[in-house]
């Protein structure tokens, strides 16, 4: 199993839509990002391109360390890098005899996975100097915007929610940061549901180069009965609002947009 040499893929297995979030908006702006919220689902997604299986090693059912023994037996030359909350000597030799390149330990340190990259990608266990993905240079790729004023993201995140709280339909509003924290916003909504909007807005980064083009999401409406979700991309984070009907829906969703925008122009410029 090899990668293309134009977009090496990625494959991250992680039960918690945080972990995949996070790990997806940090890799997205260097190679092709696959998710799987499973073992059983990494296996239903593998494909020839996947370049390299970044997994979790404690998740519901099979776990990391089965599912590398799977991959080194089915695709011996594909490169597997495990990640724990607890990263124990024991475990290291476990994952040193499936042939696996590096066991992380969580939280993930960003730099060392960016720096470690290529590396992994090629096969190599420790952390290298960036060479060459696909005819570009990892460092000369991209990044994802860096927010460089959390003060200014907390008062730009409460002006909006007072704003949108303001409109007629909404029940409720939350801001959601780039992990799925709770910013600020109604205690109605559960804080979880940070996690999973932001997994939305991430998987409508690879939709978006399957439609043609690579736009980000602007906004999303999620109808369910009566109420309606709409949701936001906000900085790096997620701005959310449940609204009474659908046609109240509309205005609120032009309103979100119109300040998402205008907050991402000012931090960019």
């Amino acid at each position: 199993m090899t990668a293309s040499s134009h977009h090496p893929a990625v494959l991250i297995v992680d039960d918690s839509p945080g972990v995949l979030l996070s790990m997806h908006r940090l890799l997205s702006p260097h190679v092709s990002v696959k998710m799987a919220s499973s073992a059983h689902a990494a296996l239903e997604v593998l494909t020839p391109d996947t370049a390299l299986v970044l997994s979790d090693v404690r998740m519901p059912g099979m776990d990391g360390l089965e599912l590398a023994r799977l991959l080194r037996e089915d695709h011996p030359d594909l490169a597997v890098v495990l990640m724990s909350g607890t990263v124990e000597d024991s475990l290291r030799q476990q994952a040193r005899a499936l042939g696996v390149l590096d066991v992380m330990r969580k939280p993930i340190n960003s730099e060392r996975v960016l720096s470690s990259l290529c590396g992994w990608l090629n096969g190599e266990p420790e952390e290298t100097a960036p060479v060459s993905l696909g005819g570009a240079d990892l460092d000369l790729l991209p990044s994802t915007p860096v927010l460089q004023a959390p003060e200014l993201t907390f008062q730009a995140a409460q002006a909006c929610v007072a704003g949108v709280n303001l409109l007629p339909g909404v029940l409720s509003s939350c801001v959601f940061g780039e992990q799925g924290e709770l910013i600020t916003g109604s205690a109605q909504l559960p804080a979880q549901l940070g996690a999973y909007l932001g997994f939305l807005c991430s998987t409508s980064a690879s939709l978006s180069a399957h439609l043609g083009g690579a736009l980000p999401m602007q906004a999303a409406q999620i109808e369910f009965g009566d109420r309606v979700l709409v949701v936001c991309p906000f900085g790096t984070g997620v701005m959310t609002a449940l609204v009474h009907d659908t046609p109240a829906a509309s205005g609120v969703k032009s309103w979100m947009r119109a300040r998402a925008i205008g907050l991402n122009h000012h931090l960019l410029h």
